[in-house]
């Protein structure tokens, strides 16, 4: 006949299993939400990761997540920015074509949204970094995410909308959403000091977690700025008035960056500061500022 364990014993298994249950910290809400916001990223559902790095930012109390969150929600915001530009150029560009002269219409009516987007982005992420530039000091963030998978060249159906011809709406989102890729992938490149080399940023990103220099953060983000604002300048959208307030935020940027490499010099980015500053020096005056 089968005996059945002492009642004891069975209480004293069940308090040991209990004790080792217990000894695990319970996860915060932040930290899941930040951990689907990495997921979010790494299938490319831009949205998705959006939302979660809002919340995450919201709800932890962990400055450090709250710190990771930040850096990866302002690269993303940037690169949606830099996506809908090219997005709203390529409609440009094909309205001019011979063969869109029968829906010209249509064609500027995508450049309009996809310009309101962008400059929607655009905005965000600039007032992203005025509210981070007080608080930037000498300490790295550390980010760990995937690299986004990348391209070279034109996506076929954005030639195809640069040739003036209007695509279908899944060969259009599809477009988008290749660009969006490419362009967080360019600003992840640059947040771990791989310049313009995506291989080389996917390399340093596929070995872990990557320490993101203050100053090179500040640096390529207002080279990131200056790219996509050119939007406003008069051949574009003729806004002078945004463009206006980009060189200035950007020359804001720049400040904070020159005294942090004065703190640690770097002469590599020095050069390109003083490049960029000259730049929104010049750019302001013509503007009247």
């Amino acid at each position: 006949m089968t005996q059945r364990p002492p009642r004891m014993f069975v209480l004293l298994v069940l308090c040991v299993f209990l004790a080792a249950c217990s000894s695990t910290p319970p996860t915060t809400l932040g930290e899941r939400q930040f951990g689907d916001a990495k997921n979010n990223l790494k299938s490319s559902d831009f949205k998705a990761a959006l939302d979660n790095l809002n919340s995450a930012i919201k709800s932890t109390n962990d400055e450090a997540l709250r710190q990771q969150a930040l850096v990866l929600r302002v690269a993303l915001v940037t690169a949606l920015a830099n996506a809908n530009e090219q997005m709203a150029e390529a409609y440009y560009n094909g309205a001019k074509q011979p063969l869109a002269h029968a829906n010209t219409t249509g064609f500027y009516k995508m450049r309009s949204d996809y310009s309101n987007t962008a400059r929607a982005f655009l905005m965000d992420a600039m007032q992203s970094v005025l509210d981070q530039r007080a608080k930037l000091g000498s300490t790295a963030t550390p980010i760990e995410v995937a690299f986004p998978g990348f391209t070279g060249g034109d996506d076929p159906a954005l030639a195809k909308i640069k040739n003036g011809d209007f695509v279908s709406d899944n060969e259009r989102v599809n477009a988008e959403l290749q660009l969006d890729r490419n362009c967080l992938a360019h600003v992840l490149a640059g947040f771990a000091g791989a310049g313009q080399d995506l291989n080389k940023g996917r390399e340093i990103f596929a070995a872990g977690k990557v320490d993101v220099d203050p100053r090179v953060y500040i640096v390529v983000l207002s080279d990131e700025f200056l790219h996509i604002g050119a939007m406003f300048d008069t051949r574009w959208n003729n806004d002078a008035d945004k463009f206006r307030i980009v060189n200035q935020v950007v020359r804001g940027n720049l400040d904070v960056a020159t005294k942090l490499l004065a703190a640690k010099p770097d002469k590599d980015l020095e050069a390109r500061v003083k490049k960029m500053q000259a730049d929104c020096d010049k750019c302001l005056k013509k503007l009247g500022a």
